[in-house]
């Protein structure tokens, strides 16, 4: 079935006018989607959100997985403000980071559009701080998170040695964040000489300046204070980390599951063989993971 899908997946642009800036400045959010095979059953929509240098274009593979093994769900990949096709507005919009009140501003304009109120959110990485922060937000549209290597406040503390000793007592610095705003440029741009940056992307300046706003903008985010304050999800909040994930390690993931209240249903997956950009390098494993966990749902709900 995968790659002769009975409906092809659409791209959209949905025009977004932000509270903080209103009618003066409007965001055109570049979208994927693609409605369930079985209608007659529909459970929900998966909304996937791409990583800090990805762009749901990448993931079009991992979609048709999606869709192949969950025909009873919609699917909806957003590429929110700084991100994908929508980065090369940034050059029009004069700040110094995108908060993720906006993103989840955004985010939830967008379901609202598409009529989505049942929503099981996959992110990755940046994109699982964005689900974290709108799930607890708006958790009347959200009936789970699958949280792929998400982002985990000061996670490079859980480094080993003494790099995690350093970001540790420095992350509490009050110049720290203040630093980060110069800080930040030449590590992306170092990161784009070693070639570590996504090589599916031309990093012109005016995108390598939209990824330090976002990093500005996810250094605010709290991710115990948002779990301690999270309320129930029908199909909880899971995990999947990567073994080999050069980025956030493992550690500050068993940290952010052990922090996931009791009452929440919840997982924590590690898989070997894997690196960072599952969504884009690894379709197949997160496809069959999220299958599992909409099917353990599923069964769940035929029962009650």
């Amino acid at each position: 079935m995968l790659g002769k899908t009975k409906r092809k997946l659409t791209e959209k642009i949905e025009n977004i006018e932000l509270k903080k800036y209103g009618p003066r400045l409007t965001l055109s959010v570049h979208t994927i989607s693609g409605e369930a095979y079985k209608d007659d059953d529909r459970e929900g929509t998966i909304v996937i959100l791409p990583g800090l240098d990805d762009s749901v274009f990448h993931y079009e593979t991992a979609f048709n997985y999606f869709r192949t093994y969950n025909p009873e769900w919609g699917i909806l990949g957003i590429d929110l403000r700084g991100q994908g096709k929508t980065r090369d507005d940034e050059g029009n919009i004069y700040s110094s980071k995108i908060t993720l009140e906006e993103q989840t501003e955004i985010l939830d304009q967008i379901l609202e559009k598409n009529k989505i109120d049942s929503a099981f959110i996959v992110g990755l990485s940046y994109g699982g701080g964005v689900a974290l922060q709108y799930a607890k937000d708006y958790p009347a549209r959200v009936l789970g998170l699958g949280l792929i290597a998400p982002y985990v406040t000061n996670f490079k503390a859980y480094k080993a040695g003494l790099t995690g000793i350093y970001y540790g007592l420095s992350f509490y610095n009050p110049f720290y964040k203040m630093l980060s705003k110069y800080s930040l440029p030449p590590y992306f741009m170092s990161a784009k000489i070693k070639g570590r940056l996504n090589p599916q992307t031309n990093w012109t300046s005016q995108r390598m300046k939209a990824l330090s706003k976002l990093t500005m903008g996810i250094l605010d985010l709290n991710t115990d204070k948002v779990l301690d304050e999270m309320t129930y999800l029908p199909i909880g909040i899971h995990l999947l980390t990567a073994c080999q994930d050069t980025v956030v390690p493992i550690a500050a993931h068993r940290h952010f599951y052990n922090r996931i209240p009791k009452n929440i249903l919840k997982s924590f997956s590690l898989e070997d063989g894997i690196g960072h950009r599952v969504l884009q390098q690894h379709p197949k494993q997160a496809s069959m993971w999220i299958h599992r966990l909409l099917l353990e749902y599923s069964e769940l709900e035929k029962k009650a």
